[in-house]
């Protein structure tokens, strides 16, 4: 594989695995527990973090997150088994019931584990309004 195809291989995961955990966070608790690492961290732009039973259990429930988001400017490198991606998300979303900036920075770690993408550390610099 060319060092171009290769690169646009890696973008193209990347990109996958972000929306897949974008959607597991719209989609609750039971889709989370199934990409999240056990080592998982998250970290918010209101300086709010948990870890990955606290994200689960009361986390992901102050979330709101509306179809249509899109990850944009996606910068990813890999060492072995682990993927971290930086991006813009454009995106309407609400945090604690307050509305968060429509497209912000954020950064997402992946390990892969027997095979699967899972997320090991996010965070949202979205500050809300």
């Amino acid at each position: 594989m060319s060092a171009g195809a290769a690169a646009q291989s890696l973008h193209d995961t990347a990109k996958a695995q972000l929306i897949a955990f974008i959607e597991a966070v719209i989609g609750g608790p039971k889709a989370l527990e199934k990409i999240l690492a056990p080592e998982y961290q998250l970290m918010r732009g209101n300086g709010v973090g948990f870890d990955r039973d606290g994200y689960i259990s009361r986390g992901v429930g102050t979330v709101s997150i509306k179809r249509g988001f899109s990850p944009e400017e996606i910068v990813v490198t890999r060492s072995g088994g682990i993927m971290v991606v930086r991006y813009m998300l454009r995106i309407t979303e609400t945090i604690d019931g307050k509305p968060v900036a429509k497209r912000a920075p954020r950064l997402t770690v992946f390990r892969n584990i027997g095979g699967k993408w899972m997320v090991t550390a996010h965070a949202n610099f979205a500050v809300t309004q």
